[in-house]
């Protein structure tokens, strides 16, 4: 009996009862990375692609931290030394599931009388299968370069969020590889994770002019693709469970859009478009619901003319703040001006992308010689003459100019004016119509055989000349034909050359841009499959109105890249996959500046590159990203 006394309390161990608490465990390894050492995580010396479970995990049975039993660095021991005087004394191996106290110096049978760490065992095992089971995919991590303390330099925050697979549910990888970008924006994460719940207040401050003081609301719950999206990028988020399933959001989204529909392969970039745009159409529903609410939901019979101006006001100002737009929807302004009257017009349109042509290579030496020939032309006759209407000189330059490339710079656009006029009447004029097409800075000059998102972006923000069957139909001419006539007969329209500018006049966090790839070719789409070109570090300041929003004169505005869609193969048997950046996440949203100042940063935060195509997940180096065939490119702004 003495005997059977001895080996129970053996089996027993006297610490079970202080050092193991299931409640712990379960909240630490649900919130972590699964069979990962937290330590050797938050010290970034993972090797790059290293499979999880590479090593022996130990977890503490007294809190579920996770740490390695490597030679060099014996992260657990460490912790239990560390927590000495609280019991961290028990560990259970992932690998051979035998328990382990350090007190005891001895291992623990699993069929001792205290149910505590049966059952902890039990919960650890039933976790593990489900965290590793249909899923090859590796653990991605950073490995941190050693510190630098003498310039300066400091470790980062492990708030990293973690690459999956994603189930293809049928030639639904055009929907997986966007989703993937959309899961590693870590703005959208934040923003929507702020207005997820019912009852989230938003606070709306219209105009001065509108003589309205802030309004307070309390919007409803989200709607189903919204509350969707938020599940699925939380599932992206979890630790241990891989690949996801898109099922729920792919439906909601169907339900919006049918078109995507019969699991046929579709376009990425639409697919984006609809996405975005029906989350947009759903909080905006959200927001004006709460407006209506704060004024006790009137309607068009009960409300007064000075509350329908409110809730108006409000209203405007409040769609603004939803988070799609607050992310990803910037401005375009597109400028004209006359060459006759000089009278100058602008049109502002919003973009959730800039969709960018692709010069074959093909065609492009030839049109570079044609260029160079018309731009002398062009130079000539604007300076000298002007030429008659429908004059062939005139189509070869509005032809080649649509290409984008003549590319002329404002101070050789010279501005006519009237012999009468006096000088300093002409020098204002003159400077308000060159500052209507100056950029934040000097232009981008591509080269000669250049095909990259610099040269595209140049061709898509240069000058082009309106003339012969493109000419501009100039109203402010029309109506100065038509003061010296009779009322009741009417002038013919005016149609005048112009030069027309599309420049960007506000930038949003994200900037996503479309290289169009696909085209029309007669009764067909073709495919351009020449390489373009695209840094890791953008500055769009040349392309920038120099009237852009929150931007000052000859400041840099930098965008760093963090994801990709890449489409290979051909119309008829295609592929979408993705490249994207493991990264430390920048400041918080509420922190991005509002005002203009230099930036000093000159490289891209460090990362490591992904590559994802539905379930398969593998670590790559930065050349094999930069020589992707880019189909849509996802850049930040640098903070």
């Amino acid at each position: 009996n003495i005997t059977l006394q001895l080996i129970l309390y053996r089996l027993t161990c006297q610490h079970v009862s202080r050092a193991v608490d299931l409640s712990s465990v379960k909240k630490a390894v649900t919130g972590n990375l699964w069979s990962v050492c937290s330590d050797c995580l938050k010290e970034r010396n993972m090797l790059e692609g290293e499979a999880a479970g590479a090593h022996d995990i130990l977890v503490c049975l007294k809190c579920g931290f996770q740490g390695c039993n490597q030679a060099e660095t014996q992260h657990s021991t460490k912790h239990q030394q560390a927590h000495h005087s609280d019991s961290h004394c028990i560990t259970v191996s992932l690998s051979t599931w035998k328990a382990w106290c350090f007190e005891c110096k001895e291992e623990l049978s699993t069929h001792c009388n205290k149910k505590a760490l049966a059952q902890t065992l039990d919960f650890l095992q039933k976790h593990s299968a489900k965290a590793t089971s249909g899923t090859t995919s590796k653990f991605i991590s950073l490995r941190e370069e050693p510190v630098d303390t003498q310039r300066g330099k400091s470790p980062v925050n492990s708030t990293l969020i973690p690459v999956k697979g994603i189930n293809n549910l049928g030639n639904t990888c055009f929907f997986n590889a966007v989703m993937q970008n959309l899961s590693q924006t870590h703005i959208l994460n934040d923003l929507i994770q702020d207005v997820k719940e019912k009852g989230h207040k938003m606070k709306i401050c219209p105009p001065a002019e509108t003589n309205l003081g802030p309004l307070t609301v309390t919007l409803p719950s989200p709607e189903p693709l919204t509350s969707a999206m938020f599940l699925f990028l939380q599932s992206m988020k979890e630790p241990g469970k891989g690949p996801v399933s898109p099922k729920i959001l792919f439906n909601q989204l169907c339900q919006k859009a049918p078109r995507f529909k019969g699991y046929q392969q579709q376009d990425s970039q639409e697919l984006l478009h609809y996405l975005l745009d029906s989350m947009r159409v759903e909080e905006t529903k959200r927001i004006k619901a709460g407006i209506l609410k704060a004024f006790n939901n009137p309607t068009e019979k009960t409300a007064d003319e000075e509350t329908k101006r409110q809730v108006k006001a409000y209203g405007k100002e409040g769609v603004k703040l939803n988070f799609v737009d607050r992310i990803f929807v910037g401005e375009l302004t597109s400028t004209i001006m006359c060459e006759e009257c000089e009278h100058i017009s602008t049109v502002k349109e919003a973009f959730i992308d800039i969709s960018l042509p692709i010069i074959e290579e093909r065609v492009r030496p030839a049109l570079i010689y044609c260029s160079t020939i018309v731009k002398h032309l062009f130079l000539y006759f604007i300076s000298s003459i002007r030429p008659q209407q429908g004059g062939a000189v005139e189509q070869l330059v509005s032809a080649v100019s649509k290409l984008g490339l003549v590319h002329i710079s404002t101070d050789t656009l010279p501005v006519s004016h009237s012999p009468e006029e006096p000088t300093e009447i002409r020098e204002r004029d003159r400077q308000h119509h060159q500052g209507a097409f100056q950029a934040l800075c000097h232009s981008y000059t591509p080269s000669s055989k250049e095909c990259s998102v610099q040269s595209c972006l140049h061709q898509f923000t240069s000058i082009e000349l309106l003339m012969g069957n493109n000419k501009l139909l100039c109203e402010n001419c029309t109506e100065r034909r038509q003061r010296p006539m009779k009322r009741n007969k009417k002038a013919e329209k005016v149609y005048t050359s112009a030069r027309k500018q599309m420049l960007i006049s506000a930038l949003p966090p994200v900037v996503t841009l479309h290289l169009k790839r696909f085209h029309q070719a007669g009764m067909n789409l073709r495919k351009v499959n020449r390489h373009v070109d695209f840094p890791l570090l953008l500055d769009l300041a040349p392309f920038c109105s120099v009237t852009c929003k929150n931007l000052g004169l000859g400041e840099r505005v930098l965008y760093s890249l963090y994801g990709i869609v890449e489409h290979s193969g051909s119309m008829r048997g295609g592929h979408y996959a993705a490249y994207v950046k493991v990264r430390t996440p920048q400041r918080k949203p509420e922190l991005r500046r509002n005002q203009s100042g230099t930036k000093e940063a000159s490289s891209a935060p460090q990362g490591q590159w992904v590559y994802v195509s539905d379930t398969s997940v593998q670590t790559v180096p930065e050349s094999r990203v930069l020589n992707s065939q880019a189909y849509l490119l996802f850049y930040e702004e640098l903070l």
